[in-house]
């Protein structure tokens, strides 16, 4: 293991200045009485940040030429892998900042402390996709944990938002305690917490019991963070009680991110274990096809019960953590860019989604039941098409992203042996066309509850929404560069 270098943190630039440029906002916030001014100031440095730390990101890679580089003592990696997920991270945070800029400003609050916490939460994803050693993975993630937490109750005044931030704060720090007690035992069972040793220690061991038990609990802990069953209890009343841009910021942002580090721990750090020697396959597989299947079942028939929009796309959120597991249990390199492609799909249309909820919003909460989209066709035909295109996409139809990222992700399952599991995602699908067009049919066959057109008064916001329905158009329509983009992130195989 090399040493510190002092050049070193030049490429921790990116994270450097976001956490930074986070400082400033909410300084900034603090001083003076316009909020208005405030609320436009923190908006523009924010996305200017976001924007900025995408092409320091960019500019690293191709600095490096394309190979991988371990810096701060091998605890951090900068690679293909970390590269991707950054870029689809600091995306993200930037639509969630459009989406959030009226919703903002007509809540009441500080928008400082909102647009600091959103570059506080970003630079901790951005440390985890670059995270190379437990410790450094479990403390990145805690600093988008907190920034979460917090997010999640900031409707201070609002009770649904305090049970969702003290649901979730609760919940979260027993994950994360599992998960650091999961990593403490890797530690005792391996010398080590950084990946690429316990790697090499795991394909020397005949495995043992501290091993298991290490590896189950971390597993947990990171199953929580992608809201998968049995995992998942916290969701469905988070989602409904945070404010809808934080709604849209946990299920995109935060699941990738979350995404990202699962993917490199099983990949580069614990590909190798065996629970037992005649095993044929890697027998961690076989625990996330159960959980994949579990998670996909069970998200899409408790969204088929709900009453409340951002319950379902509660549930929703977690079958789709089901569809993303598929494409993880591939171990292959289409199982990998597919997860990837996945990911960027569903990112866009879950934000586009999120973006036309708050378009119907009353007071601090938005439209959340079915019978508010009653007629949305005639009150907002341009709203009710975008909402169309956005269901489509989920549910898997084309030409949207949703469809190719779902035939890409069953694709791989199929080609490494895991016909019966892709069968399941297929079946679950086509259940989920029920829930997602039930909307539909509100929209189009509904009589109207309301007679007042449905304004579209935010620009940034209705901005957000169409580019996020091109996006998911041109996913589906011509998806080759996409694709090619998320091959840059293939990590090797074990």
């Amino acid at each position: 293991m090399e040493g510190f270098d002092a050049r070193d943190f030049l490429y921790i630039g990116p994270e450097m200045f976001l956490a930074a440029l986070g400082l400033v906002v909410l300084i900034l916030g603090s001083v003076g009485k316009d909020e208005e001014r405030k609320g436009r100031l923190a908006v523009w440095l924010s996305l200017l940040g976001l924007v900025g730390a995408a092409f320091w990101v960019t500019f690293l890679w191709s600095s490096l030429g394309g190979e991988a580089k371990l810096i701060l003592a091998d605890t951090f990696i900068l690679d293909g892998f970390s590269f991707v997920w950054k870029i689809l991270v600091l995306v993200a945070i930037a639509v969630t900042v459009l989406l959030s800029q009226r919703f903002v400003a007509d809540g009441g609050y500080r928008p400082g402390e909102y647009y600091s916490l959103l570059l506080f939460a970003a630079t901790g994803m951005l440390f985890m996709a670059s995270g190379f050693s437990l410790v450094t993975i479990w403390i990145s993630l805690e600093l988008m944990a907190l920034s979460s937490y917090i997010l999640a109750g900031y409707f201070k005044r609002e009770l649904k938002s305090n049970e969702a931030a003290l649901k979730y704060f609760v919940l979260g720090a027993l994950s994360s305690g599992i998960l650091l007690y999961g990593a403490s035992l890797l530690y005792g069972a391996t010398g080590t917490v950084q990946l690429a040793e316990m790697a090499e220690a795991v394909a020397n061991s005949e495995g043992s019991i501290l091993l298991t038990l290490g590896w189950v609990m971390l597993l947990a802990g990171l199953l929580f963070k992608i809201a998968a069953v049995p995992f998942h209890v916290w969701t469905p009343d988070v989602y409904e009680g945070a404010p809808t841009p934080v709604t849209a910021f946990l299920a995109v942002a935060s699941k990738t991110a979350s995404f990202a580090i699962l993917v490199r721990i099983l990949y580069q750090g614990l590909s190798g274990l065996h629970f037992f020697d005649y095993a044929e396959v890697v027998d961690w597989q076989v625990v996330i096809a159960v959980v994949a299947v579990a998670t996909m079942v069970w998200g899409n028939l408790a969204a088929l019960t709900q009453r409340n929009v951002k319950r379902m796309l509660a549930y929703s959120s977690i079958a789709h953590a089901g569809y993303v597991l598929v494409g993880v249990l591939a171990i292959s390199e289409v199982g990998q860019w597919a997860v990837v492609y996945y990911l960027l799909a569903y990112g866009f249309v879950t934000l586009g989604t999120f973006g036309t909820v708050i378009l119907l919003e009353r007071k601090e909460y938005a439209g959340e039941t079915f019978e508010d989209y009653s007629g949305l066709a005639k009150r907002s035909p341009f709203l009710a098409a975008m909402m169309l295109i956005f269901m489509l996409a989920l549910t898997g139809i084309p030409p949207t992203g949703g469809f190719f990222g779902k035939f890409f992700l069953f694709a791989a399952a199929v080609e490494s042996g895991w016909t019966k599991v892709a069968v399941i995602g297929v079946l679950m699908s086509a259940v989920s066309l029920f829930y997602y067009f039930r909307i539909v049919v509100y929209m189009y066959q509904s009589s109207e509850t309301e007679e007042t057109p449905t304004p579209l008064r935010e620009p940034a916001l209705t901005g957000a929404i169409v580019l996020c329905c091109v996006l998911t158009l041109i996913l589906g329509i011509y998806p080759a560069p996409f694709i090619e983009f998320a091959k840059i992130a293939l990590l090797q195989l074990p």
